[in-house]
């Protein structure tokens, strides 16, 4: 399983903001039609084998980095 967008509707000090996680995809959320587009690049290469994804989240002191972890590992957020 691969985390490849992730979309915060309210969370501590993020509103209405998405994240990509997947370099081999493209995501876009609608909030106002409530649908997400992902559309997968057609010449996207890496030095990675098939099975290895590496994301970084990077940002200044107070952007949110850890307000992010902490939403992505939150048990029920996934539904």
């Amino acid at each position: 399983m691969e985390l490849v967008y992730f979309w915060i509707e309210k969370y501590k000090n993020i509103e209405k903001q998405g994240f990509n996680f997947s370099p081999r995809f493209e995501c876009a959320y609608d909030d106002e039609k409530n649908t997400l587009v992902i559309n997968e690049h057609e010449n996207h290469e890496s030095i990675f084998p098939d099975n290895i994804n590496v994301t970084a989240i990077v940002g200044e002191n107070g952007s949110g980095k850890s307000s992010i972890l902490e939403k992505i590992s939150d048990k029920d957020t996934i539904t």
